[in-house]
């Protein structure tokens, strides 16, 4: 059996959410997929960062192209039909033009149908054609969520029956509580960004639907209570011109911290030092930071919608995200009690413990086995 896995998202480099899931997800099934079986990985690029490194049955095709845009369309389909896989693995939510029948599409959201205004037209035009394809095409489709799964099913008409749910897992090597050893070097990282305060932390794009100004909205709601910051680690997306009104704005504009792209070390040492974390998020398909967070024992103040409270059960305190003053009423009920705080907190700890990338491949390739 020959299965073949596109493994572009998973190469690039410093990967999003959905190509920390492709790259996971390939590490973990190089560690279960039968030696019997030959796995080819597909990428525009030499294989790099960990990828590069291949069990003996499998093998890496890199498939050259010269543009930025239509690689899988084009280039990938290509090698599809001349020699085509007996199943093959779409970890980033895409299907090329020509595929093989045993086809497993893993579709991480369908924000986009849901928030169309958090997208450009161009962005909106493709995910809408490329769910669609994904739906008359994917011989079994994965989602990380029982919510993703019901939206698929609602905005595209996908027969539950071909929807499997496999939970995400976080990596619980990078984000971890901090021995008493190592909590001197969590101050070098607040000295690096002049966080001087107890502070509220997001590590996001600043973008429209993680909902970046309302956060800031309730942030100077909680300053007349409490003297905090709010620390945003993340580039800047869709919207970010109103986020940074918002923050210029703000009479505490001070003590609003922009960070850029954070690295998986300083965001370690930033989880561990929080007060608490903000995902009040307008659309998650699954919500990997909620996991992060918790297993630094961050409390998290998250959404109520989507799949966030599938997610983080009993262990997250959910607010509306459409109410700043909600959001800064959540936020403070942590910061305004210590108990309540530390219950969260070791409710936190208890909830990753259920979450694995190990358990997520696991599952991947047990619904594998179910293709007609």
């Amino acid at each position: 059996m020959l299965i073949g896995i596109e493994a572009a998202h998973a190469n690039k480099q410093p990967r999003t959410g959905v190509e920390q899931v492709c790259f996971k997800l390939i590490q973990e099934l190089k560690k279960i997929i039968p030696s019997e079986a030959r796995v080819v990985l597909y990428s525009n690029i030499p294989l790099r960062n960990g990828l590069e490194v291949l069990p003996p049955n499998w093998s890496a095709k890199i498939l050259s192209w010269p543009l930025n845009k239509l690689w899988s369309q084009l280039r990938l389909s290509w090698e599809l039909w001349r020699q085509p896989p007996d199943i093959f693995i779409a970890p980033g939510q895409l299907v090329p033009f020509f595929c093989p029948r045993k086809t497993v599409v893993i579709v991480h959201d369908s924000a986009f149908a849901v928030h169309p205004e958090a997208y450009n037209f161009w962005g909106r035009q493709y995910l809408k054609w490329m769910n669609q394809r994904i739906a008359s095409k994917a011989g079994l489709i994965i989602t990380p969520s029982e919510f993703s799964r019901q939206e698929l099913n609602k905005y595209f008409g996908v027969d539950l029956k071909k929807i499997i749910v496999a939970a995400l897992g976080y990596e619980a090597e990078d984000f971890h509580l901090l021995a008493d050893d190592e909590k001197s070097s969590g101050q070098a990282v607040l000295r690096k960004y002049k966080i001087d305060k107890p502070f509220l932390l997001a590590i996001n794009r600043l973008e429209t639907k993680k909902n970046t100004r309302r956060m800031v909205g309730a942030f100077n709601l909680l300053k007349k209570d409490f003297d905090l910051q709010l620390v945003l680690g993340g580039r800047p997306g869709v919207g970010y011109e109103e986020i940074k009104k918002e923050i210029e704005q703000s009479p505490y504009r001070a003590d609003i911290k922009e960070l850029g792209w954070v690295d998986k070390d300083d965001s370690l040492r930033l989880l561990n030092h929080a007060r608490l974390f903000l995902l009040p998020s307008l659309y998650e398909g699954f919500g990997l930071p909620l996991l992060e967070a918790a297993a630094c024992g961050c409390p998290v103040v998250a959404a109520q919608g989507g799949s966030l409270p599938e997610v983080g059960a009993g262990a997250v305190v959910y607010v509306d995200p459409l109410e700043s003053a909600d959001i800064a009423r959540g936020a403070g009920e942590i910061l305004s009690d210590d108990q309540q705080r530390e219950q969260y907190r070791e409710r936190g700890l208890e909830l990753v413990k259920k979450y694995s990338w190990a358990g997520f491949a696991h599952e991947v390739w047990k619904s594998i086995g179910r293709l007609p």
